[in-house]
């Protein structure tokens, strides 16, 4: 998406990350794309008692966090008792981009996932898609969270092939 199409300026962006700089560097891209308000918070627990306070509009994590690690902060605050909001979009952000990780974001309930080190384009992109494409939640014993499955526009001349697909799952919009 480029650059100047998205309006950032009514949201809250939260970013949770234990090293300064690397908030630091996050909360200046953010802002040099119009965000409206950077909130920063140094790991996971601090980040739980400002969304008590101030509900964000958007979460980004990293990966990695000494104490609670981005992986659990995604999976509490999709699923437990009393979440604020357990529909917030969260971007998860790390250095580690090989498929476990985004794998274990994914599994708990990532909207999307940016690997560093962070490009403004990239990260606008990941906004961009938390905003205008988000997906529908999807709930089943085992998982909370945005559906895993990009979907494209279906073909309507395309057969309907999985019409009695036995799998048990809710969408939640």
């Amino acid at each position: 998406m480029p650059r100047g199409l998205l309006d950032l300026k009514p949201l809250q962006i939260m970013v949770v990350d234990d090293n300064r700089q690397t908030r630091t560097l996050i909360q200046r891209v953010l802002t040099s794309l119009g965000t409206g308000k950077v909130v920063e918070a140094d790991n996971a627990q601090h980040a739980m008692g400002l969304i008590r306070m101030d509900l964000p509009d958007i979460i980004l994590v990293d990966y990695r966090m000494d104490g609670i690690d981005g992986v659990k902060f995604v999976r509490e605050l999709r699923t437990a008792e009393g979440a604020p909001n357990p529909y917030i979009p969260i971007i998860m952000v790390t250095a580690n981009g090989d498929r476990p990780a985004v794998e274990a974001a994914r599994d708990a309930g990532v909207n999307e996932f940016v690997a560093k080190p962070i490009s403004v384009s990239l990260l606008a992109n990941r906004l961009a898609a938390v905003i205008e494409k988000a997906r529908p939640f999807v709930k089943t014993p085992n998982f909370f969270g945005p559906d895993r499955r990009r979907r494209k526009a279906r073909d309507p001349e395309a057969p309907q092939r999985r019409a009695d697909d036995p799998m048990n799952l809710t969408l939640v919009d």
